[in-house]
């Protein structure tokens, strides 16, 4: 029994090398993301995200409405982001490696599923990194007349947890692709000595067992961790306004941590999931003004709340309650939203509720979302 578990392998591999058949996977862009330059004003149509995008870069704009003409914003809000990650690793990155799983055993040597014994919780970090940058023009419930302020955010990935069930489908990715390729019909195609080394792929690759192989690795590739931490922090500066005679200024400094925990629920659709999150977020705010002299003061406050969500392959609804505590008073967020992801490229997203500092009016944000992800992909075989 050892010796023909032995010969399976070594027929597996000789085939695997002989061959250029590696599934790979292009990385989707899974959850677009707000902009934190565009949350840290509290204009986004989702205050509480936790993003697993790739896209090396994205365009956004958002637009608000509202019951009260002063209310909210202009119509000049944009917002770019990129991650510097996907300009320097966009293709063909090894699954494993993009799943956080770690080998003990020296480069260059050939590695096997069941190396990869050891899990690297902070291994989202550099590849979920972010920069952001925002222009955005209104009143934000402060100003009278509509003012400019720019705002620059950074957001990273700090923790990703994954079961050990979500551990062990990654692997069994990779074993299904060491039986298919050592299976009856690969060696059949092998056998065939009129075909040459094209000709054998393009004969593999069209096998129902190799496309249902590349269907459930890129199903794979978008399941989300069971547990993610991020963590952001964006600073806002008021451009001034010399018709009134007020100079630039500091807006407001905020720092944030957002967790996620999300439960898979494959009877709903393929990629439906149910995320609960939480959010903590300290602000330096240079948004109040100061009702004797008239002047812009700065206020320390916490904001704190939950979001449920429902995500399904295209569409998801969500529901966030925000608690802010500010020296002079307690505010709130109570906001629906809802996100439709047109293409890969292409994404729509809305909010309906109170914000805070809107007085009990309801306000509309509505959101697009232009990204482009330069192609980035993941190969099956952590060998290639």
């Amino acid at each position: 029994m050892t010796y023909l578990k032995f010969l399976c392998v070594l027929v597996t591999s000789v085939l695997v090398a002989q061959s250029d058949t590696n599934p790979t996977a292009g990385l989707k862009n899974l959850a677009p993301p707000n902009s934190p330059a565009f949350v840290l004003m509290d204009i986004a149509p989702s205050n509480i995200i936790v993003p697993d995008n790739i896209q090396a870069f994205s365009i956004q704009t958002i637009n608000a409405f509202s019951g009260n003409s002063k209310d909210g914003l202009g119509n000049n809000n944009y917002a770019v982001e990129f991650q510097p990650y996907w300009y320097v690793k966009r293709e063909k990155m090894n699954f494993f490696k993009y799943n956080n799983l770690k080998t003990d055993k020296p480069e260059g040597e050939t590695i096997s599923v069941n190396d990869y014994t050891r899990y690297n919780v902070f291994g989202d970090v550099w590849k979920k990194a972010s920069v952001s940058l925002a222009l955005m023009d209104g009143t934000f419930n402060v100003f009278e007349v509509p003012q400019s302020f720019v705002s620059v955010g950074v957001r990273t990935r700090l923790l990703t947890v994954k079961t050990k069930n979500q551990i062990a489908e990654i692997k069994s990715q990779y074993t299904g692709y060491e039986e298919f390729m050592s299976s009856p019909e690969v060696i059949a195609v092998f056998a065939n000595p009129s075909l040459s080394l094209s000709e054998i792929n393009t004969a593999i690759n069209s096998l129902e067992g190799y496309q249902t192989i590349v269907q459930n690795f890129e199903q794979s590739i978008q399941r989300k961790p069971f547990f993610a931490l991020d963590v952001a922090v964006a600073y806002s500066h008021f451009m001034g306004d010399k018709s009134q005679d007020m100079d630039d200024a500091f807006g407001r400094l905020g720092f944030w941590a957002t967790g996620d925990l999300a439960f898979y629920t494959p009877t709903i659709g393929k990629q439906s999931h149910v995320h609960i999150y939480g959010v903590f977020r300290y602000l330096r705010d240079g948004l109040n003004l100061d009702p004797d002299s008239g002047e812009l003061r700065i206020e320390n406050t916490t904001d704190y709340g939950a979001k449920i969500a429902l995500e399904l392959d295209k569409l998801s609804f969500g529901y966030e309650y925000i608690t802010r505590d500010s020296e002079n008073n307690n505010e709130e967020r109570s906001i629906g939203s809802i996100r439709y992801k047109i293409s890969e490229a292409f994404t729509i997203n809305g909010g309906f509720g109170k914000n805070f500092v809107s007085e009990g009016t309801t306000v509309v944000l509505f959101g697009i979302q232009w990204g482009l992800d330069f192609d980035s992909s993941v190969v099956l075989d952590p060998n290639r």
